[in-house]
């Protein structure tokens, strides 16, 4: 049987190519094959899936994330996109590194938490179930369920358990700031070291 796919390790990320040639079907066989015999390039749990100019329909989508929840593998199609598909089955308490800026386009979605080694530009877009943690400024769009930190906020959009925020700080500073949800439902806003939080203006999302 020919192989449709191919799995290579590039800059320590998986990448797995796809034949845009070939029918989904025996591109789905390929990947269930290789699965069975590469198990060890699965185990990092996240691959980047590049399908060398095939445009996936949503159905097509489906079928890859069913496929590879059922080995608890995350996965994003194409690089240049960053289209991140979240992984239902992944445990809430782990943790997605982009170990790079988010730039504009680019989309991140994660339902344990992200941590981003840089910025989040303008119109890139990064979605958790839980924390946010950005070693930079967020210029973007951020929606977390708990908690967001960064070192300056000048976002396009940012929603904590649907609350939107429309409060920004300096663009960028040597400590932390952190939105986070209180017990009272509320957003609290404080430099990491702060002895108190402050409350910040913030309306329902819609």
């Amino acid at each position: 049987m020919k192989d449709f796919v191919s799995l290579k390790g590039i800059n320590g990320d998986v990448v797995l190519k796809i034949d845009p040639t070939a029918p989904f079907e025996e591109v789905l066989n390929s990947i269930r094959s290789l699965i069975e015999s590469e198990r060890n390039f699965f185990s990092k749990g996240f691959l980047t899936i590049d399908t060398q100019g095939k445009e996936l329909s949503e159905d097509e989508i489906s079928k890859l994330q069913d496929l590879l929840n059922g080995i608890n593998v995350s996965f994003r199609i194409n690089e240049e996109k960053k289209l991140f598909v979240e992984n239902k089955e992944t445990p809430k308490q782990s943790v997605f590194v982009i170990n790079h800026t988010v730039r504009s386009g680019q989309v991140f979605r994660y339902n344990g938490s992200i941590v981003i080694l840089g910025n989040v530009n303008p119109d890139g877009v990064v979605e958790s179930e839980s924390d946010v943690y950005v070693f930079g400024v967020i210029k973007g769009k951020v929606t977390a369920r708990r908690r967001v930190v960064a070192l300056g906020f000048q976002q396009q959009y940012l929603n904590i358990n649907g609350l939107e925020i429309d409060f920004k700080t300096p663009e960028k500073s040597r400590k932390p700031w952190v939105f986070e949800i209180g017990e009272d439902n509320k957003i609290n806003f404080s430099q990491l070291d702060a002895r108190e939080a402050k409350p910040v203006r913030r309306r329902k999302d819609g």
